[in-house]
């Protein structure tokens, strides 16, 4: 089991990867670690560890895509409009 930062929030971030959310509803879980003040480099820890469990289990490939998706939101390899940190931390969205 991964390490847990915000249970609620962990908790509504699993359900998503595992429906195989958008990148909207990700990005949407995303903006509230930031907003309770958890940083980019926690939630790339987090989604490292979901993303090697999903490789060790049978359920790699599309949920492996999904927590990667999310990756990219996080790591800011993504549209500037789905951004959610900048890199000095902050909140890019609007």
């Amino acid at each position: 089991m991964a390490h847990t930062i915000i249970a609620d929030i962990d908790r509504e971030l699993l359900a998503a990867l595992d429906a195989r959310a958008g990148l909207l509803t990700l990005r949407a879980i995303l903006l509230r670690y930031h907003a309770s003040g958890v940083t980019a480099e926690q939630v790339a820890g987090l989604l490292q560890e979901l993303r090697a469990s999903a490789q060790d289990g049978a359920q790699e490939g599309p949920l492996e895509d999904v927590i990667l998706d999310a990756l990219d939101i996080v790591t800011g390899w993504c549209a500037p409009q789905l951004r959610v940190w900048d890199e000095a931390g902050e909140n890019r969205a609007s």
